[in-house]
């Protein structure tokens, strides 16, 4: 690798105020998805960025409500679809109805 492209890892207070960061922007575009959903996205897509750059994992409760192709916020049955399968092995299949994109998750039975 070159060393010119080697980007020294951030700080442990850059990582928790980026974390802070993620966690707000992720309150603030739930509350607006609503009434304003251009802005959630832009709100997710920044707070998504601000992960990366920290070298941060966006929490998994947090992007699983969030589309992998588009940003859009999947909390509302207006902007998701969600079906349970049974083949092969139990999953969950949520689909954007903003682009169509379709994502799974497993489903493990409760005994």
């Amino acid at each position: 690798m070159n060393i010119a492209l080697k980007r020294r890892p951030p700080s442990s207070g850059a990582r928790r105020l980026a974390q802070e960061r993620v966690l707000r922007l992720w309150a603030l575009s739930r509350e607006i998805a609503s009434e304003r959903p251009e802005l959630a996205r832009s709100w997710m897509t920044s707070a998504k960025r601000t992960a990366q750059r920290a070298r941060l994992r966006i929490p998994r409760n947090i992007d699983r409500y969030v589309c992998k192709q588009c940003g859009t916020l999947l909390t509302s049955t207006a902007r998701c679809r969600v079906r349970i399968r049974h083949n092969r092995s139990a999953h969950m299949v949520v689909t954007c109805l903003n682009c169509g994109a379709h994502r799974r998750f497993r489903v493990r039975r409760q005994d």
